[in-house]
């Protein structure tokens, strides 16, 4: 920020996704004054969202290279295994917390539901780096990494773990024709597992049940008193973070957080900011999806990355009606890589203008580094 100050060029970039996270946070001020606890309410706004929020403007106007990008992919799907490994560890070990592991000592992984979600998103990540990998050996240690992370899903016993899962190794299954038959064998392995971990295929068959599973019911309480909450509370809402301490006061299940992504947003701060949320959503997705289609159709490896980056924001979209972290660095984390896509595609195919045409001896350069988005690293 300091260097884009003193060259004379805005603090941030000022993408659509920019713009809208913003706004997002903007609301979640205007919640403040109204809220059932204003103090807690600052507190969520200033160590969540604006966390987050900061998170995402990092990466925006850092990953501004192919080189970064592939750089920072590949630092958040090897940090992935450490946890993986733990999780993988425990549960051989038998080192269980009420039948299932306790996740790993992380901000972003200290309970086995957390710990699915941060697995499933870098997943897609793993496999758009090993596709578009040449390199025999970093093919060999993505795929190890992938299935580490697959086997670390699957004993977090989380069934929106599992729904986010599903739903990436059905979503490459129906795309992939190069690689198809290395997510056949994530597949082949899934399977295996869940035969394979004692009560894993009980506790998925309970996702639907929500009158004898406890928790599922629990949840699905909660759910009809958020749906109440957000229509008594319909502008500003009940204030940031303070969703547990509405269902408190309407009568739902005591000390509950609701696991929905959508629902929390829609009673924390209003209708109008679950609009603005699901508008961040929607530009974070189509600006991934027009970068995997120009890189596509240029034969340009990073629509590999464009693919994973796309294929992990639809898994967050799905599994998001079941987690409580709307303002957690998850999505904005990966809200950050998109416009980081998004600009740097933009760069690479925007024609240059003829009065501002470079030297030869920079023209050599800029088709070097053309070279080099195409070279594998």
């Amino acid at each position: 920020m300091a260097d884009r100050m003193s060259r004379g060029r805005p603090l941030t970039v000022m993408e659509p996704e920019v713009v809208l996270a913003l706004l997002l946070f903007g609301l979640g001020i205007l919640s403040v004054p109204t809220s059932y606890w204003p103090r807690g309410s600052v507190q969520t706004l200033l160590t969540l969202l604006g966390k987050s929020l900061i998170l995402l403007l990092l990466l925006a106007n850092i990953l501004v290279t192919a080189e970064r990008l592939r750089t920072m992919l590949w630092l958040l799907t090897l940090a992935s295994t450490v946890p993986a490994l733990a999780v993988v560890k425990d549960y051989l070990e038998g080192d269980l917390v009420r039948g299932r592991v306790s996740g790993y000592l992380s901000a972003l992984t200290s309970n086995p539901n957390d710990m699915a979600l941060t697995l499933n998103i870098i997943l897609p990540l793993a496999v758009g780096l090993a596709l578009a990998s040449r390199s025999r050996g970093q093919r060999l240690a993505l795929a190890a990494v992938i299935a580490l992370g697959v086997a670390g899903v699957v004993v977090t016993f989380s069934r929106a773990g599992f729904l986010f899962l599903t739903t990436t190794l059905l979503l490459y299954l129906a795309r992939l024709k190069r690689g198809r038959i290395g997510i056949l064998l994530l597949v082949l392995l899934l399977v295996v597992l869940m035969l394979n971990v004692d009560g894993f295929i009980d506790r998925i068959q309970t996702i639907a049940d929500v009158q004898t599973e406890s928790s599922a019911h629990a949840r699905w309480e909660t759910m009809k008193g958020a749906i109440r909450l957000m229509v008594q509370y319909p502008l500003f809402g009940v204030g940031i973070g303070q969703n547990m301490l509405a269902l408190n006061e309407a009568g739902g299940p005591r000390w509950s957080l609701i696991h929905n992504v959508y629902l929390q947003i829609a009673v924390d701060l209003g209708i109008p900011a679950l609009v603005v949320y699901l508008l961040l959503f929607h530009r974070t997705l189509r600006s991934v999806v027009q970068a995997r289609r120009v890189w596509r159709a240029r034969d340009v490896d990073l629509s590999h990355l464009a693919q994973g980056l796309e294929i992990s924001l639809i898994g967050f979209a799905v599994a998001a009606m079941f987690y409580p972290v709307a303002y957690h660095l998850f999505f904005f984390y990966l809200a950050g890589l998109a416009v980081a896509v998004k600009r740097l595609c933009r760069e690479q195919v925007s024609p240059v203008p003829a009065a501002s045409a470079p030297s030869p001896a920079r023209a050599g350069r800029r088709r070097h580094e053309v070279r080099l988005e195409r070279t594998p690293r």
